[in-house]
């Protein structure tokens, strides 16, 4: 028996690859633009990634509405067309095979190599898919800074067993037997977990004769979790199945995010908490699946239009440890601002762990008359890894 990992996740609109350290800020094109970062730098439009922002805003600046949504994917669509030519040559060799007819052999021939080869292609093959939606409120103020939003995230993989029996059992087929492809066992098990969230954010400024002025902000906010399992043959296989109520848990709690930011000079800093507290469920295999807390320091330099920032997990990230290895983010990102009407970006991601792979981004911001906002990020890394983003936003 042979294993492969094979990623299923469907997009959905309902927040960097791992639930608990994005469950926010996936979707947000800004920071997906600069590897992610933004807990220090930025200003109340990054709420998303640290409430405590909200308190940093221009004069004249009252109200922002950001939309933006995001996919990043390895091989997955190419897993997934290996898969419907594999059930289509399946098809067809079933159909060859009973129609009894002796010229069919020779096609009926052809068509067993393909198939094997198909299955042995699939071997060792590891994709994975993700998605994501934003939709955020948000109204800065250094007394009360507040905002609304609705965050969603799909993150999953699984694995083919493929069988290498199945290959007797086309080769009997050949020599005369009955073939029926429900009968092949080289199999999918895929999971995936969504998280969908509503928070209201809060902040307020402080002046401490230590630190100088420096915000601290909460995001409570209601949470649930799903999680899929699902078991297939890979003649059987669909994707549209995935996600279907047959193969769902879900579980719906309060959680928390704390954020703190500060700034001496050109140099900001921050610090941030998300899901302070763990969420435990159990998917449909008896599989336990936990959430667990985020621990996320940064510091950023700012001076005129230029931003370089850095953002480093103080704490390995091992939520959902079925679906992916344990990992630690340090994140670096720069950005240049024209006037405030256009901004280029670019950023790189590693994982200290050393379980996941780096990316590299670029990212492209217009906004004329720092109005209204058009943010897109393109995410890149090894084994065909890409991602994209795309984000709106009007800023009054």
């Amino acid at each position: 028996m042979k294993r492969v990992y094979l990623g299923a996740a469907t997009l959905a609109l309902l927040p960097l690859l791992t639930p608990s350290a994005s469950a926010t800020v996936f979707a947000d094109a800004r920071a997906g633009g600069m590897g992610g970062v933004g807990v220090a730098s930025g200003d109340f439009t990054r709420a998303s990634q640290n409430p405590a922002l909200l308190t940093r805003f221009k004069e004249g600046e009252d109200f922002y509405f950001q939309l933006g949504a995001g996919v990043l994917a390895r091989d997955y669509e190419e897993a997934i067309d290996d898969i419907d030519a594999l059930q289509a040559n399946l098809d067809r060799f079933e159909a060859l095979i009973n129609s009894g007819d002796p010229n069919a052999a020779p096609e009926a021939l052809a068509l067993k190599d393909e198939i094997v080869g198909q299955l042995e292609n699939l071997d060792q093959t590891k994709p994975e898919a993700n998605g994501g939606a934003l939709l955020g409120f948000f109204v800065p103020s250094k007394s009360l800074g507040f905002g609304l939003s609705l965050n969603t995230f799909l993150v999953g993989n699984g694995l083919i067993n493929y069988i290498e029996e199945d290959e007797q059992l086309l080769d009997d087929a050949l020599a005369g037997a009955p073939f029926d492809q429900n009968d092949i066992q080289s199999n999918a098990d895929v999971q995936a977990v969504g998280i969908t969230e509503v928070a209201l954010s809060f902040a307020r400024e402080f002046q401490s004769p230590w630190l100088g002025q420096f915000s601290v902000g909460v995001a409570p906010k209601m949470q649930r979790i799903d999680t899929y399992y699902y078991n297939a043959t890979v003649s059987n296989f669909d994707e549209d199945d995935i996600t279907s109520d047959d193969n769902l848990t879900d579980q719906t709690e309060f959680n928390l995010d704390v954020g703190f930011q500060g700034s001496y000079g050109p140099w900001q800093y921050g610090l941030v908490g998300r899901n302070l507290i763990s969420q435990s469920l159990r998917n449909t295999n008896n599989q336990d699946l936990e959430l667990k807390p985020t621990v996320i320091g940064a510091v950023a330099f700012q001076q005129g239009g230029f931003t370089a920032a850095l953002d480093l997990d103080l704490i390995k990230d091992e939520s959902f440890a079925a679906l992916t290895d344990p990992r630690q983010w340090a994140r670096f990102g720069v950005e240049y601002d024209f006037g405030g009407h256009a901004q280029l970006r670019a950023g790189y991601r590693h994982d200290l762990e050393g379980n996941s792979e780096d990316v590299l981004s670029l990212g492209l911001g217009i906004s004329p008359g720092d109005v209204f906002t058009l943010d897109l990020a393109g995410q890149f890394g090894d084994d065909d890894e890409r991602g994209a983003v795309v984000q709106l936003g009007l800023k009054f």
